[in-house]
């Protein structure tokens, strides 16, 4: 064998070292221009997401503008904001009442593992509400029994925290008590009132519990003598508070808007070319199947406590009939007659009546058919249209009805509202 040339061997190594270096020099350029590369491509994205971002916010606050100018009546400015919305955005507003759903959704898509305790709870089915519904109806009835047997013990309703030298309550017999309740609850059915004397004592709990008062009060409101087990309740009481009914310490309340065109005048100085015109529908029912109705531009605080009563003459009487959890009520206005002047010329006509009896209106009939719904955990607080009618009477007998469309725009749900003074006083017992 030949010997190596020492030369050669490291000319060989040279060439090795100068092919390693530019090799890795190649790869570390090719490295650095993706790199640059790929943060180019994040720079330009992040800023078009940026300005994207930045221009949905800024659409966002000008709809929200737009929408506040709105509810408090200035349409044009209203409508300045919403165009410049749209010229940033125009589908801003999809994109504002779409976003909570669609995160509603995305939240929906979380693994089961991930979901805290009230979303689990959310989950668990109608048997443990039941069941939790159940538990407190026992509580309840574990301590009225307790109750009952104490003062059974004790023999008195309630015992006197310092002596007195007159009679006290607690020397009156239970008999007279639940009869001064049946005084609080009066015959306008204040069972608000009963619950916050029951606070007072356990004598006063117990008596407030007693089952004549929850029977009155039930046959009061459907004047039906069928027992609360017919219906799925365990006691009158029980009947009486989730069975569908009306209220009867307060009215129901209905807000109407709706935007009319202007007319342009030259003597007109505040001409606008839209009216944004509100008016309240007020209804209030009394126990004894009567009721009022009143449809006014008048605030609240106008009308709830002063006009909302069965001799004013501004307000429509009439009677309604509760069906299961559908009130149906008629209310009935009659045309006041106008006092008319003698008049001497014989060649003049009488009035206008005589000559005009197929358009003068002797009297208007107003059906209603509303249904009790629960709203925002309220019982029964709310009153939502079925059907809405007039009847018009002319003075030659004859008669047109008229049937409007239910919508929620024109014919939004009455809420119930507590007035104070409507349980000032107790005129009779329940």
């Amino acid at each position: 064998m030949s010997e190596k040339n020492p030369a050669t061997e490291e000319l060989l190594e040279n060439f090795r070292r100068q092919w390693e270096s530019e090799i890795s020099a190649a790869r570390s350029q090719q490295s650095l221009a993706s790199s640059s590369k790929h943060i180019t491509n994040e720079n330009q994205e992040s800023v078009t997401s940026s300005k994207d971002t930045a221009d949905e916010e800024k659409a966002t606050s000008l709809y929200l503008c737009g929408v506040k100018h709105e509810k408090s009546g200035e349409v044009v400015e209203a409508i300045k904001f919403y165009k410049r919305a749209m010229q940033l955005i125009p589908d801003i507003e999809e994109r504002i009442y779409t976003y909570p759903k669609n995160k509603e959704s995305s939240e929906s898509n979380i693994p089961s593992e991930s979901k805290g305790h009230h979303d689990i709870k959310k989950e668990e089915g109608p048997s443990s509400h039941n069941n939790n519904v159940d538990d407190n109806d026992n509580e309840s009835i574990d301590l009225l029994i307790k109750l009952q047997r104490l003062i059974v013990q004790d023999g008195r309703v309630c015992t006197p925290q310092d002596e007195s030298k007159g009679t006290h309550i607690s020397d009156l017999p239970r008999e007279i008590i639940v009869y001064l309740l049946k005084w609080v609850v009066s015959s306008d059915l204040d069972l608000r009132s009963l619950e916050q004397v029951s606070l007072v004592s356990r004598g006063l709990y117990v008596c407030s519990r007693d089952s004549e008062i929850w029977k009155l009060a039930c046959l009061s409101v459907w004047n039906s003598p069928n027992s609360p087990s017919t219906f799925g309740f365990t006691d009158y009481r029980d009947m009486f508070i989730y069975r569908p009914r009306l209220q009867f310490h307060g009215c129901y309340i209905s807000k109407t808007s709706y935007v009319r065109q202007g007319e342009n005048s030259f003597q007109d100085t505040n001409y606008q070319p839209w009216h944004l015109v509100n008016y309240f529908r007020y209804l209030r029912f009394y126990p004894d199947r009567t009721a009022v109705m009143n449809t006014t531009a008048d605030m609240p605080s106008l009308v709830v406590s002063k006009r909302l009563k069965r001799k004013d003459p501004s307000c429509f009487n009439g009677f309604y009939t509760l069906n299961g959890n559908v009130v149906t009520c008629i209310f009935k206005r009659k045309r006041i007659p106008e006092r008319t002047e003698r008049i001497d010329n014989r060649n003049r006509r009488r009035n206008d009546e005589a000559n005009n009896n197929s358009s003068t209106v002797m009297e208007q009939i107003f059906e209603l058919e509303l249904e009790i719904k629960t709203m925002k955990k309220k019982l029964h607080c709310a009153l939502h249209w079925n059907r809405y009618s007039i009847q018009t009477i002319y003075q030659n007998k004859e008669s047109t009805t008229a049937n409007f469309d239910i919508t929620a725009t024109r014919f939004p749900p009455l809420i119930f509202s507590r007035v104070r003074s409507y349980n000032a006083q107790s005129e009779r017992p329940l």
